[in-house]
């Protein structure tokens, strides 16, 4: 076995190509008068043979023969080797097939008259006798040495389009499922019929005779590709679609044919129709006695069943009339109901299935890619021949010619391969546009089944099915079941999994390249669920963040200004109110902002809050460096001090308000830390703390009005560590009032921070 599919089937293409050569080096080599023979009326009187055609400017035209004369015999001329030979023609020296004849001895003696004929062509100038009309005539004719391409007939070309196909299509399954015993069978019977057909190509198209030892062996040849033929055809339905049978009947199917097989091939037995009729009989009984068992073996299998359906029908039409128009006929002592040449074209029709059960049912398992295998290896046939014809017909040079054959394979069959290829195989496609606009409908559907039902539209008209139902339990992934009858397709989001059972409404089954599309589709799903869910949460928290800052910033103006009483200071209040507002819902990041000036804003703000309600305020700060400060780590300075203060004024009942900010810096002076202690000499934390927590067993929750600052710590707390802070509310020194002490990192040196640390390891 070759290494590769694409070695397997050029060697196959190879062999094709060297069978036809062999038989159009032959067919050239014979000698050539330039005449169509007919039986004609010569039939009924048993001699001579009726001239149908001259070719104008050959030897018998030259001659002075012309259509109508009546061929008796021919001769020597005079004087010249074999003088006093006369060999008569005859209707039966016409006959396609010498199987034809009752027996092996009357064969053997036809094939002696045809290789005299042909010893006489061959030695030189030829008399011929004709009669025309009421007298007779005697013409002398020199045969050429060698026939002509173009007199070759399209009957002989026919047959060895037949041989060359059966060899190309079987290599092409032998190339891609080589390992199959069915496959093996199907690539023999290729082979076999290729020798069958190329061998009757030969001598059945001749002029008017062949070497005695050459058509004695085309003869064998054919009747070895016939039975050969039969007994792969056999094989093939007694293992595909699936073996039902012991093995021994296999091997009992090749020793019994075979054991015929050699006996016709040496002509061991007397009558003809032993050694080709009656077994080409035989073998077609067995293929459908062997076809019928697979029907009962498949009866439950709807996969085998529509291989078997493709297939067979395709065998038993191509090889079952050829049978009923050529063997049958020959074997009651008929006349074939066609030409031999013409019924070998019955036989194309199994592989006319064979091509059609790949397409539709991935026959022998496959796949789109087979095509490309095949396509390609016609392409490099149809340059061999069309090289090899540009020079034989047309006389060119060698490279004129592959340089004309090259520029016709690329210009003309290349595209026409694609087009083709696309037409056997391929599936309903969705434009992309198409397909991205139905993925998004099936994301965004409300509800579970809007987007089931969505799904499903999708799935209808990406693949066409017979029936979509709900898969029975989890489906992991897209997988194929039942030989390909059925495709599971998971669940997304709120869609739940699904089976798909025949493609195409019921004309094929679904291959893996389906899975491979439906599993692109899903991870597209899935990404855009992902995507979707992301932003709902990124909407959410920017909600939140909204909340909060607005509880922790604006509660706290709006509360200083509901205590103040001066109108002026009111107003003032109330406006500073909507510039933060604005701040928060159209610039969440905010600027930097230099420390100094935010800690002096910030004092102010908090004096007037709380001078405002009677509270005294104590503001110790350290020297603040002229740096600036992150953007979330002022708005947390902010929210904290104003929530601090809030407290104090809804809780506390407080006088005085101490509030001291630290600042730790790096030993390149950088700040890194800012540390805000808020103190009072209020009640204590014990009901901000119950506030925070929720009432415990027994206890009464405080009204709305007063929970706001359990919700407001809180937020502190979860500012603050959320960015690798601390933060700490309890009593205050000796017991006394309470205090809130939060640790806030400088975003803003963080990278130097982790350098620093790295440096030091």
């Amino acid at each position: 076995m070759f290494r590769s599919p694409v070695q397997t089937m050029l060697a196959m293409v190879a062999l094709a190509c060297a069978i036809t050569a062999v038989v159009v080096g032959l067919a050239l080599r014979e000698p050539y008068l330039g005449v169509d023979l007919r039986a004609g009326a010569a039939a009924a009187s048993g001699e001579g043979v009726t001239v149908a055609h001259v070719t104008a400017g050959g030897p018998a035209a030259q001659a002075g023969l012309v259509a109508g004369d009546v061929l008796v015999a021919l001769s020597p001329v005079s004087g010249g080797s074999g003088a006093g030979l006369r060999l008569p023609l005859r209707p039966v020296d016409l006959i396609e097939e010498p199987d034809a004849l009752p027996t092996v001895t009357a064969m053997r003696g036809f094939f002696a008259e045809q290789g005299a004929r042909h010893g006489l062509l061959s030695a030189g100038p030829v008399a011929l006798e004709v009669r025309r009309g009421g007298e007779t005539l005697r013409l002398v004719a020199e045969p050429a040495g060698h026939r002509p391409v173009g007199d070759l007939p399209w009957v002989f070309w026919t047959q060895l389009f037949v041989g060359f196909a059966a060899v190309v299509l079987g290599g092409w399954a032998l190339s891609l499922r080589g390992s199959e015993p069915g496959v093996v069978c199907l690539a023999l019977a290729g082979v076999a019929l290729s020798l069958s057909a190329s061998a009757a190509a030969l001598y059945s198209t001749r002029e008017l005779a062949l070497p005695e030892a050459l058509f004695a062996r085309a003869s064998a040849v054919n009747t070895l590709g016939s039975i050969g033929f039969g007994i792969a055809m056999i094989c093939l339905f007694l293992l595909f679609p699936r073996r039902y049978l012991p093995r021994w009947v296999v091997g009992a199917v090749i020793a019994v044919f075979g054991t015929w097989m050699v006996l016709a091939v040496t002509r061991a037995l007397e009558p003809v129709a032993m050694i080709i009729h009656i077994p080409v009989l035989v073998e077609m009984i067995c293929i459908l006695l062997a076809a019928g068992g697979q029907v009962w073996a498949t009866r439950g299998d709807p996969h085998s069943r529509a291989a078997l359906r493709w297939f067979g029908l395709s065998v038993l039409l191509g090889a079952g009339g050829f049978v009923g128009m050529v063997a049958l006929p020959q074997a009651l002592g008929l006349a074939p109901q066609m030409s031999q040449g013409h019924a070998f074209l019955l036989f194309l029709l199994i592989y006319v299935g064979l091509a059609l059960g790949v397409a539709r049912y991935r026959l022998f398992e496959l796949e789109r890619w087979a095509y490309d295998i095949l396509f390609y290896a016609g392409g490099v046939a149809i340059l061999l021949l069309l090289d090899a014809a540009l020079i034989w017909a047309v006389a060119l040079d060698q490279l004129p010619a592959f340089s004309l054959a090259l520029m016709a394979v690329a210009f003309l069959y290349l595209p026409m391969r694609e087009r083709l290829g696309r037409m056997l195989s391929s599936t309903p496609q969705l434009r992309t546009e198409e397909l991205f606009d139905r993925i998004g409908a099936v994301i965004l559907s409300p509800g579970g089944q809007s987007q089931s039902e969505r799904m499903r539209q999708l799935l209808t008209d990406l693949f066409h099915p017979l029936h979509i139902a709900e898969a029975p339990g989890p489906v992991p992934v897209a997988r194929l079941l039942d030989g390909g009858a059925v495709l599971e397709v998971p669940g997304v989001d709120q869609a739940p999994p699904l089976r798909l059972h025949w493609a195409r409404r019921g004309k094929r089954l679904f291959s893996p390249r389906d899975v491979d599309r439906v599993r692109q589709i899903l991870q597209m799903m899935t990404q855009a669920v992902e995507r979707l869910r992301a932003y709902d949460a990124g909407a959410e928290e920017e909600r939140r963040r909204i909340n909060r800052d607005m509880h922790d910033n604006i509660g706290v103006q709006l509360l200083g200004a509901l205590h103040s009483a001066d109108p002026q200071r009111k107003d003032a209040l109330i406006r500073q109110t909507l510039t933060d507002l604005r701040e928060i819902v159209s610039s969440p990041a905010g600027e930097p902002v230099l420390l100094d000036d935010l800690l002096g804003d910030m004092r102010a703000e908090i004096a007037d809050h709380l001078g405002a309600a009677g509270i005294a305020l104590s503001w110790e700060a350290a020297p603040a460096p002229a740096q600036e400060v992150a953007p979330h780590v002022a708005n947390s300075i902010r929210a904290i001090l104003r929530e601090a203060a809030g407290n104090v004024l809804r809780h506390a009942d407080a006088t005085a308000v101490t509030v001291r900010i630290g600042l730790a810096l790096t030993g390149e002076g950088v700040l890194d830390r800012v540390i805000l202690e808020v103190t009072d000499d209020g009640r204590g934390p014990a009901r901000a703390r119950a506030e925070e927590e929720g009432p415990g067993p027994g206890q009464t929750s405080e009204p709305a009005s007063r929970r706001g600052s359990g919700n407001g710590l809180r937020n502190l707390r979860g500012r603050t560590e959320a960015r690798g802070g601390q933060f700490a509310f309890g009593a205050g020194p000796g017991g006394q009032g309470a205090r809130l002490r939060a640790v806030l990192l400088n975003e803003a040196v963080a990278p130097l921070r982790e350098g620093l640390r790295d440096a030091g390891e």
